[in-house]
């Protein structure tokens, strides 16, 4: 194997704010195995300049793309069409990873036997920008039942609970070979560019690795971040969700749950975030996709979700699918006030349905 094992695929845009401290963190690694490919998005401000300094200091390490705007997506891309190392992974420029990030995935990597992991799971951690602290993964316990150690790895054919873990893709190394052998590609100009990739990456994994003891700082609070959007990005949530259709019509519950959990949650609080000038537009075209969506699927998510969620999440379930599929009930989700005084008269209809 070359030196360097793994690829960090940065895509950057506007991003000098930030961009120095995401690529520090690289640099400064205990381990050498590295490289970077920083994919400059079309930036107005200095981010060429800052990226263009690493180049000129770690020439041998460091290559920088600059291209037209395509989006985090259509930059990831362009990063995985140079890379040439064994593992790619990626890292958005306002995160970094922890010093020893390159040396624990390259140590477990070596311990492998001939068949190398196709997706190594790290175990990330939050940054509040608001209130200076870290705070645990959203799906630390899940990871931690699935791998109780560095090291372990599963089929997730097998071990279905690897398609309910969170949807970052910066959260995955990938193999350089399986992503060119099945083709994998992100949408270019669409937000929410994990959610369907995540599915994609597991239904053709044969050997998922998890590594808890090291992953990247995820910065929870940025203006700049998709969570932030209010406007007409939130449209992008259809197309997402015409990705995930197919999915639907397989033979495997654990995997229609997991699909129809991630769809209902993004779409409940895509709703509720939204601008009230996108709101109508995006409830509606909401109800037109979940229409073709069968409702032997919403059973699987209630079965499912009582399983394995508290009562006040399957509530929500219940609520949100009961009103994007009946029209005339829309009107629930247009107007903020609206909203939270029907959804508590909806809560009293629907909770005689779930059993106590």
């Amino acid at each position: 194997m070359e030196n360097e094992q793994l690829t960090f695929i940065v895509p950057a845009y506007n991003a000098e704010n930030t961009l120095a401290t995401t690529l520090d963190s690289i640099v400064r690694q205990i381990s050498p195995s590295w490289r970077i490919i920083i994919v400059n998005d079309g930036s107005t401000d200095k981010t060429e300049d800052i990226a263009q300094e690493y180049v000129r200091k770690y020439p041998r390490k460091v290559r920088y793309l600059y291209q037209q705007n395509k989006g985090l997506g259509g930059a990831r891309n362009s990063g995985m069409d140079l890379a040439d190392t064994a593992y790619i992974s990626f890292l958005d420029s306002d995160d970094w990873i922890k010093a020893d990030y390159v040396k624990n995935i390259v140590d477990q990597i070596q311990k492998c036997d001939k068949e190398k992991p196709e997706i190594i799971l790290t175990l990330p951690e939050i940054y509040d920008e608001n209130s200076k602290c870290v705070q645990p993964w959203y799906d630390e316990p899940l990871f931690h039942s699935i791998f109780s150690q560095d090291g372990i790895c599963t089929n997730p054919q097998k071990d279905k609970r690897l398609y309910r873990t969170d949807v970052s893709q910066c959260r995955k190394v990938l193999q350089t070979e399986f992503v060119r052998r099945i083709r994998f590609r992100f949408h270019e100009h669409v937000k929410w560019e994990d959610i369907a990739p995540h599915f994609y990456l597991m239904t053709h994994c044969r050997k998922c690795m998890g590594v808890g003891s090291t992953g990247f700082y995820y910065r929870k609070g940025s203006e700049y971040q998709i969570t932030a959007s209010r406007g007409k990005d939130r449209l992008d949530l259809i197309t997402v969700y015409n990705d995930l259709l197919p999915y639907l019509n397989k033979p495997d519950r654990e995997l229609i749950y997991a699909v129809m959990r991630i769809m209902v949650s993004f779409a409940n609080e895509g709703v509720k975030l939204a601008d009230t000038e996108i709101r109508r537009q995006l409830v509606l075209e909401l109800h037109q996709f979940f229409k073709a969506v069968p409702r032997s699927c919403d059973r699987i998510l209630y079965r499912h979700a009582k399983r394995y969620l508290v009562k006040s999440e399957v509530r929500q379930y219940y609520i949100f699918l009961f009103v994007i599929r009946h029209r005339l009930l829309l009107r629930v989700f247009y107007d903020y006030l609206y909203r939270d005084a029907s959804e508590q008269i909806l809560k009293k209809m629907i909770r005689k349905f779930i059993r106590k």
